[in-house]
């Protein structure tokens, strides 16, 4: 495909150039993010409290079920289930398509990531090693929490109040997704295509807290993560920094896409889990980026009465009178 050959164009031939040259536009495009959006974009808006991304866990998680299960969300959720269904289908398909593409390109169909930082049995962090990993490493949740770290420090310490709350809502977003993801993957319990032992992978529902964390990929393919994560990021920055929509939306399609593709490519999801990957990203995206929106005037929506008591004399007797206003 066009990559690898303009990769080759570029650098000359051989994987490990390859990676070097995805390796240098991933770069600059997190650069550009942050040159692009975080230094020169001034707001009136009042910096939200960093413990929004914990405190506001619960309004959030309300708001989420009740527009999922609102009269306004049954299109939607035709559209997730009639992909998801159709997908499904051809699972198997895709995968054998997509990995033939794979390796025709040169970039293998294994993840290929590598452990740099371990606590005891846990991996903290995993960097690529190749051009399939760095790839897939564009949904890795080192990528979108740097992000989030990078807007939010350039608006501490700049003073700039939206790339500040851009960097909280996208905590916020994170940590309210990734609960409700981990609550279906579990319930769900779908096999990866590497550990699958039926065509489309078998579905064990409610596996055991052992059981998941000592064989996660028998378990944790329905919804993606990754492209749920990568969604909630380009969807809070197009909400919050509107003017650059014509740059962050085919940017977000392109990364999304290729991103998926990938994730297909390594044996890591299945193409029929990325749609409610999807809609939960732009459910939490959304909510989560409203968070710094201005708010209406509380006090007078509780009560469009306003009341005010005045002295008055009738006769010899004097009064108290009260007076309603609309």
């Amino acid at each position: 495909m066009f990559l690898p050959k303009y990769l080759e164009r570029v650098t000359g031939p051989g994987p490990y150039a390859n990676f070097c040259a995805l390796m240098r536009l991933f770069a600059l495009s997190l650069i550009s993010f942050s040159i692009l959006f975080s230094p020169f974009s001034q707001s009136e808006e009042q910096k939200l409290s960093p413990w929004t991304v914990i405190t506001k866990i619960p309004e959030t998680s309300m708001t989420a079920l009740k527009m999922s299960f609102s009269k306004e969300a049954i299109w939607p959720w035709v559209g997730v289930i009639g992909s998801t269904a159709l997908l499904y289908e051809y699972d198997p398909d895709i995968l054998r398509e997509v990995q033939k593409g794979g390796r025709d390109w040169g970039i293998g169909n294994e993840e290929r990531t590598r452990t740099f930082i371990k606590v005891g049995q846990y991996d903290i962090l995993r960097l690529p090693t190749d051009t399939g990993s760095a790839i897939y490493f564009f949904g890795d949740g080192w990528t979108h929490i740097g992000t989030a770290v990078g807007f939010f420090l350039v608006g501490h310490y700049q003073d700039r109040p939206r790339a500040y709350n851009t960097g909280v809502e996208l905590f916020h977003a994170f940590t309210t997704s990734t609960i409700f993801s981990q609550i279906i993957k579990r319930a769900t319990g779908r096999e990866a295509p590497s550990d699958r032992t039926e065509a489309r992978g078998k579905w064990r529902p409610f596996p055991s807290i052992a059981a998941y964390n000592d064989d996660t990929a028998k378990y944790d393919a329905m919804p993606s993560g990754h492209i749920m994560t990568a969604t909630i990021t380009f969807t809070v920055l197009n909400h919050n920094y509107p003017e650059y929509s014509h740059w962050i939306i085919p940017i977000g399609s392109v990364w999304v896409t290729v991103l998926g593709l990938q994730m297909v490519n390594n044996s890591v999801h299945w193409a029929s889990d990325y749609p409610l990957g999807i809609a939960m990203g732009l459910l939490f995206g959304n909510i989560s980026a409203k968070l710094s929106d201005p708010k209406p005037d509380d006090e007078s929506q509780k009560s469009a009465w306003k009341f005010q008591f005045y002295p008055s004399v009738d006769g010899d007797t004097p009064m108290i009178n009260v007076g309603a206003m609309w």
